[in-house]
């Protein structure tokens, strides 16, 4: 090669790398221009379906340009300028991939602060994203929900978390309504029926915490904070809120405590918000609900306690892992979510110890969409708002999991001066996962980064083998026929064996595909996961099992559940014959802990997959025989002495025995609690009375449906209608269609439109009747559910283990998954779970066959 071919090929590859990096910049703003403040002024009134605005943004241009990029999606800005002391320049506009707008000057700009001014225009969303319309009782509200990338929807905007800066929102409303913000009032002016509502600037946040709310409310106050604070309701419902106003003080309390901060901001209110797609969402100073969480009884039963406290923990928590140091882009939405799950775990645990939380299995939510081979890691690329949903659950509970595991490394209190001192490093400012694994390094004598890389840079988690030698190896746990990446992770092993009849504690890590450990050749058994903290799976030679299946009470609830939970995995895994598992299982349904029961309770709702009309006499019959003894003792009425584990252990064995038999006991319950609770909805207990409806579903007559319907429209409570639509699980085709034809009336909220279809997914085995509705209706479906229950909708409606459902699912998303952002990886992900469900029925419907009919007793 010569010099000149040299110098041009350098030049070809740093025009290429330049292209490439344009490329990569394109779906994010740049930091050539930033703003520093922004004002927004809106004019919205709930009864029309446009609104109108005005915003300037501060920006600092650091090198000289004619153009400036911000987002915004559907609106019409008419309007655009920048503002250099007396003079004003006019922008030109057009619109580029990613919601991205140019605003193109006639000259350069120089290097200095301008106010970029836009006015514009825009509808108001119906169905429950950016600033959106809900209804109740026939009274129009406004509502907002900007997280992940919403607010450009509602006003022209830096729309990106790493723009953490002052806002200052002015709202212009009809004077009969209440407007609220963020931050205190600052000022209100009345002319003509119309109200101009300043609030206070506000602390430096992103964009996606931005929050208002417009329409007739009332409110209740909460007493003993250490700011003001409101819990904000439709009109006519603030008395529901007694609950919440009376947990809010304590959990705030603690969470002060933890981190040593005061609360950050200068009020805290909550809103009860009718149509909400999420569960609640942590604005800075105003936090959004579904209202099932806030409007409650105002002693609620123990078991429907647990959803309202932890939810509010989690989004307080928020208000310092997420608003008082935020990530730098959406690729560490983990860090958020994550740090909140875990403090909402360990918040609760200490504030509510009978809700017995700590007895809860964490992964155990994660395992599943983790195991399949779609799945992507944690922190992921991210461009687009579909980016950011594809896989949210994990952030949440692997994120959680990982986190527990490395406090339990760690100890509990350095993982709290590490935690403390990442929020002083990083208070109102952002921070990436490598800022965290640097304080949680400070604290630890092990190498963090390293080993938080292994789990949440890629997918998945470790299998990890022992064998009668000592030889300990690992592999990627997959479910049985998939074909993933061979990889490996530092897996930290906190391993209780047994030699010579003693028990004895060890811990190591795991750091390479084999090793052996020589203390563990030939113990008469191992177990490899000291209080079930690890986030993997193991296995152990099937001698070591039978003997420790006889040593079972050495093993506190938590070993228990997760040694049930493990073999089903691993049974999945074709790690080990059905037999095997059913051993397992057999020997905990001995065991009289409700916290275990449950776990055999959920083991057995596993299985399910495996009954079809040839075996489902068969599996009646031995439910009956597993449960019966359960169903006697705790029948369906709770006790005042009863724990939240006996309650909920009562709910499941009632569910299972309501769902899959006919047990002349469990039908005559279900009707007489369905009777009851259709007339007066604090006769039991909702989630009783959610089973008892399904079981009155699942052998229908049509005059079911009818009573059900007019309980749910009738009713103003959102949980009683939650427990309601879980009920509607009928079969029979005409009434199938009268459920999903529901779903479409303004009986049902956006919000909740997905569930309706699920519940009828999930009603029969055979889905034709499913998909010639949805083709028929999907413009209407989609045209009234939000963004992420469109996108999702594949994995909430169409995961079978039947190969007939699989092509009828290959059939109607052909003609739909690429007209909707995000559906066609749901559907890749839930023609994926399918397929794997589908072999595993054929590996596996043998021997559960043949297992029923020999199974025996054993309560």
């Amino acid at each position: 090669m010569t010099f000149i071919q040299r110098c041009l090929g350098a030049a070809f590859t740093l025009l290429i790398a330049t292209q490439a990096i344009a490329n990569e910049e394109a779906y994010r703003l740049g930091d050539n221009v930033t703003p520093s403040f922004q004002q927004i002024s809106l004019k919205i009134d709930p009864n029309q379906a446009t609104f109108s605005g005005e915003t300037t943004i501060t920006i600092h241009i650091e090198n000289p340009t004619d153009v400036v990029r911000f987002y915004q999606r559907d609106l019409d800005v008419y309007k655009a300028e920048i503002i250099d002391g007396m003079d004003r320049f006019e922008l030109t506009l057009s619109s580029h991939a990613y919601d991205i707008q140019h605003a193109k000057a006639q000259d350069i700009l120089p290097a200095k602060t301008y106010q970029l001014h836009m006015e514009f225009t825009g509808k108001v969303n119906t169905t429950s994203d950016g600033m959106y319309l809900s209804t109740f009782e026939g009274k129009n509200y406004i509502f907002t929900q900007f997280e992940d990338m919403h607010a450009r929807r509602a006003f022209p905007s830096f729309d990106e978390p790493s723009y953490k800066i002052p806002y200052q929102l002015t709202i212009t409303a009809p004077s009969v309504n209440t407007v609220i913000s963020n931050t205190p009032v600052e000022s209100t002016n009345t002319e003509d029926g119309w109200q101009t509502v300043e609030f206070k600037k506000t602390k430096p946040m992103p964009s996606y915490l931005v929050a208002f709310a417009v329409g007739e409310m009332d409110s209740a106050e909460i007493t003993e904070l250490s700011v003001p604070g409101r819990i904000y309701t439709p009109k006519g419902q603030a008395h529901r809120t007694k609950f919440a106003v009376a947990q809010t003080p304590k959990i705030l309390s603690a969470l002060e405590d933890y981190f040593a901060t005061p609360y950050p901001y200068e009020k805290l209110d909550f809103i009860a918000v009718p149509n909400f797609t999420h569960g609640a969402m942590e604005n800075a100073g105003l936090v959004t609900f579904r209202r099932s969480l806030l409007l409650l009884d105002d002693a609620p039963r123990l078991t429907e306690q647990s959803s309202p406290i932890k939810t509010i923990t989690h989004e307080l928590a928020h208000m310092w892992y997420g608003n008082l140091v935020t990530m730098t882009w959406w690729d560490d939405l983990w860090l958020n979510e994550a740090f909140a799950s875990w403090m909402e775990g360990k918040i609760t645990m200490a504030l509510y110890p009978e809700l017995n939380t700590q007895a809860q299995l964490v992964q155990e939510g994660a395992f599943a969409g983790d195991a399949s081979p779609t799945t992507k890691a944690v922190k992921k690329e991210v461009r687009s708002q579909t980016d950011v949903m594809d896989g949210l659950g994990l952030n949440y509970s692997k994120g959680e999991s990982i986190l527990q595991m490395v406090e339990a490394l760690v100890g509990e209190d350095a993982f709290q001066k590490g935690v403390q001192r990442y929020m002083q490093k990083h208070a109102w400012g952002n921070a990436q996962a490598e800022d965290l694994w640097e304080v949680l390094e400070s604290v630890a004598d092990f190498d963090v980064p390293a080993m938080m890389q292994t789990y949440l840079e890629q997918p998945a988690y470790p299998l990890v083998s022992f064998a009668d030698n000592g030889d300990i190896s690992q592999s990627r746990y997959h479910l049985s026929g998939a074909e993933v990446t061979a990889q490996t992770w530092i897996v930290p092993l906190a391993i209780t064996y047994k030699k010579n009849d003693k028990l004895i504690h060890s811990q190591l890590f795991l750091d390479k595909r084999k090793m052996n450990l020589p203390e563990l050749a030939q113990a008469q058994w191992v177990y490899p996961n000291d209080n079930a903290m690890g986030y993997m799976r193991w296995q152990i030679p099937a001698e070591q099992l039978h003997a420790l299946l006889e040593d079972t009470q050495v093993l506190n609830a938590r070993e228990k559940k997760s040694l049930l939970y493990n073999s089903d995995a691993l049974l999945k895994a074709d790690k080990i014959s059905l037999s095997q598992h059913m051993a397992v299982l057999d020997a905990l349904a001995k065991d009289s802990d409700p916290v275990v029961a449950r776990s055999v309770v959920a083991s057995l709702s596993d299985l399910t997959y495996l009954v079809d009309d040839d075996n489902k006499a068969l599996f009646a019959d031995f439910l009956n025989s597993k449960l019966s003894h359960w169903f006697a003792r705790l029948g369906t009425v709770e006790d005042k002495s009863d724990s939240n584990d006996v309650s909920r252990l009562r709910t499941a064995v009632f569910g299972l025995l309501s769902r899959y038999t006919q047990n002349e006991a469990v039908l005559k319950e279900s009707r007489r609690i369905t009777e009851k609770f259709l007339k007066d909805d604090t006769s039991t207990g909702r989630a009783i009375a959610a089973n008892a409806m399904r079981s009155l579903a699942v052998n229908d007559s049509e005059n079911w449906f009818e009573k059900y319907k007019a309980a749910y429209i009738a009713s103003n409570d959102a949980n009683t209608q939650s427990s309601i639509r879980y009920g509607m699980l009928f079969s029979n085709p005409v009434v199938l269609q009268k459920v999903l034809n529901l779903a479409l009336s303004d009986a049902v909220s956006p919000a909740n439109v997905l569930g309706f279809i699920a519940t009828a997914s999930h009603a029969k085995e055979n889905k034709d009747e499913l998909y010639q509705w949805l083709d028929s209706n999907m413009e209407k479906v989609t045209a009234k559910m939000p963004a992420y229950h469109i996108a999702r909708m594949p994995e909430y409606v169409s995961s079978s283990c039947s190969q007939h459902n699989i092509d009828l699912a290959q059939d109607f998303y052909a003609k739909h998954k690429d007209k909707y952002d995000g559906m066609a990886r749901s559907y890749d992900v839930a023609q994926d779970e399918s397929r794997q469900c589908a072999k595993l029925k054929q590996a596996n419907q043998g021997a559960f066959n043949q297992y029923l009919q020999g199974a025996t007793a054993y309560f």
